[in-house]
């Protein structure tokens, strides 16, 4: 946390306010896309199970679910990529506005 530069109470407290909302923002940004990357797995995870299935008993049915997963999943695993790229934008800024501790 940073020291206030302001000369009066009131700057001061707005100094903090501010502060308070930026790291407020970045939990709530991260939290967001920590549950994103979790339903990516989940999606990526989904695949891996249509295509063990498929492996075990290798029906037309079980066929179209693990093509279907897969389309889900390749969505998912670029989505997972952009989602950890901006997590780590996130730290980057956070460490930048002092966040870090």
């Amino acid at each position: 946390m940073t020291q206030p530069t302001g000369t009066t109470p009131f700057e001061r407290a707005a100094e903090l306010r501010a502060e308070g909302d930026r790291r407020i923002t970045t939990a709530y940004a991260t939290s967001q896309l920590v549950k994103l990357l979790q339903e990516c797995d989940t999606m990526i995870e989904s695949w891996h199970a249509s295509s063990a299935l498929y492996i075990k008993h290798p029906t037309e049915a079980n066929k179209q679910e693990m093509e279907t997963t897969l389309l889900i999943a390749t969505e998912a695993l670029k989505e997972k990529k952009a989602t950890e790229a901006a997590l780590v934008q996130i730290a980057m800024l956070a460490d930048q506005l002092g966040m870090a501790d």
